[in-house]
């Protein structure tokens, strides 16, 4: 595929369409979350499809998880759906099906060092569902755990005060592995009666504490879904508006006078807090750095007043964190507030916190080619990142993750970490080498032919794989398809 104009009105009206469905927050369902829900079933009516699911969706190696290998998000996944199918599955085979997974499990647990980042909450969560699922009498191991001491003192300390700030803590986004410590008493459900907008998290509140609402959301989701699956989240609106808008408004198709992107920007102006920024979703309160990195720079854009004053909130010692009480930090939280400062080159910190920055990401740097990240399986998320973030202010760093994209292409014109080549990450190269080759140097357009010949091949995908990481691996749906729009209309524009 060459260049085609031709394209341009197909992407156009595509792009256009996919504004007027965000905030939606679309996320397929996913086995941890589902086999959460599952449990579910003998007490309450409506989450037999959920068995249902869990059935349906094993793999021949007897795992559960995404179709990529990743081996946190197969053992957690795995883990969760046995015990949910000895504890109240009835159907003649599954026996057979908990049995396949113990067995999956013992061949998984030599692999998790292979994975760059763990699945979210994996210190406690694997652990509670190890100790459950010995209880249940299943033979699993028990699995090695990182970060296990800064998780152990977080939980401490939330548990120790005489009133648990429940909602002020990332850890209640992980409640599974504490439930039994929550009293009636304790403030925990949000406004849309969730647990920090987690359906696993959800559904184990409801194991102890019968209540209608938090019944109602999960039942919701899995209407939603239609096939008994239950999504990773439920829902992250704010997250989506942000990243998809982050990436179609470099079409230049997309303006903030449009009505409905004005809409989006008057409802993340209201949800601003000049102290501490915004958090990824309108029921879950704790903020995070990139959410309101990337909630600045559309603000900017769209002429409101807002301060980079705001950053920090997150400022420490040698780097700056995701959100507070974070126990390692990320490559990707780096580079998109290094993008944002471009947005605040007046601020009197302006050049101490692009230093402290790119002095943390070189730190992150371990191999010189790419960063891996712990919210994304795929270090072309990341160099993505670094193209628009270090161009004109470290250039050896830039050019060093644009070789190590130009240099992994596969023979199919796409791109992929794990294995085959995906359309996420494919879009996350083309978008790469087309700014690359419009600002820095000219790259090889076969290189970039290919890669848009495989998008167009993929362009009107279902699902995409997913390779987002939360306690299992999931996709953002309208946040993945934002990003192939964009790559392509980028390239024949």
């Amino acid at each position: 595929m060459t260049r085609s104009p031709g394209q341009v009105p197909v992407l156009t009206y595509e792009i256009h369409q996919l504004v007027q469905q965000l905030g939606k927050g679309k996320v397929y369902g996913v086995a941890y979350d589902t086999a959460w829900a599952g449990r579910l079933a003998a007490r309450y009516d409506g989450f037999d499809h959920s068995l249902e699911w869990l059935r349906r969706n094993q793999y021949e190696d007897g795992t559960w998880g995404a179709p990529v290998l990743h081996f946190h998000d197969r053992f957690i996944s795995t883990l969760a759906s046995i015990i949910t199918l000895r504890e109240v599955g009835q159907h003649p085979r599954d026996k057979r099906r908990v049995r396949r997974g113990e067995e999956a499990l013992w061949k998984l647990i030599g692999h998790l060092g292979k994975d760059d980042s763990d699945t979210v909450g994996f210190p406690i969560l694997s652990t509670s569902l190890a100790e459950e699922a010995k209880a249940l009498g299943l033979d699993v191991p028990q699995p090695p755990v990182r970060y296990h001491a800064p998780y152990h003192k977080k939980v401490s300390a939330l548990l120790s005060q005489p009133v648990r700030p429940w909602r002020k803590s990332t850890i209640t986004f992980s409640l599974e592995a504490l439930q039994q410590a929550v009293t009636d008493s304790d403030d925990v459900l949000e406004g849309n009666c969730s647990v920090s907008i987690s359906p696993a998290a959800t559904a184990a509140y409801l194991l102890n504490h019968p209540v209608n609402g938090a019944l109602d959301y999960l039942l919701e989701l899995i209407a939603e879904e239609g096939n008994g699956g239950v999504p990773a989240f439920g829902r992250i609106d704010i997250f989506e508006m942000l990243w998809s808008l982050m990436k179609l408004r470099l079409t230049n198709l997309i303006q903030p006078d449009d009505p409905p992107v004005r809409a989006i920007l008057d409802y993340l102006a209201s949800r601003w807090s000049p102290e501490c920024g915004i958090s990824y979703s309108t029921h879950f309160p704790v903020v995070d750095i990139d959410d309101t990195a990337a909630t600045f720079m559309l603000l900017k854009w769209g002429g409101y007043n807002v301060s980079a004053d705001v950053f920090a909130y997150f400022e420490k010692e040698d780097h700056f964190c995701c959100y507070q009480g974070e126990t390692n930090p990320s490559p990707s939280t780096h580079l998109r507030l290094l993008d944002a400062l471009r947005y605040a080159q007046d601020h009197p910190l302006y050049v101490p916190w692009v230093q402290k920055t790119i002095a943390a990401l070189k730190r992150f740097d371990a191999n010189g080619s790419f960063w891996s990240d712990k919210w994304h399986t795929s270090p072309y998320y990341v160099s993505n990142l670094a193209i628009h973030a270090l161009r004109g202010v470290d250039d050896e760093l830039a050019a060093s993750r644009m070789k190590w994209i130009m240099k992994t292409q596969n023979d199919d014109g796409g791109w992929g970490y794990l294995g085959g080549s995906t359309p996420e990450e494919t879009a996350y190269a083309l978008e790469a080498l087309v700014t690359w080759d419009r600002t820095v140097d000219r790259v090889d357009e076969t290189v970039m032919a290919q890669a848009a010949q495989y998008l167009a091949e993929h362009l009107n995908d279902a699902q995409y794989t997913p390779l987002w990481i939360s306690k299992g691996l999931y996709t953002p749906h309208y946040i993945v398809r934002a990003t192939i729009l964009s790559a392509l209309y980028q390239y024949h524009a």
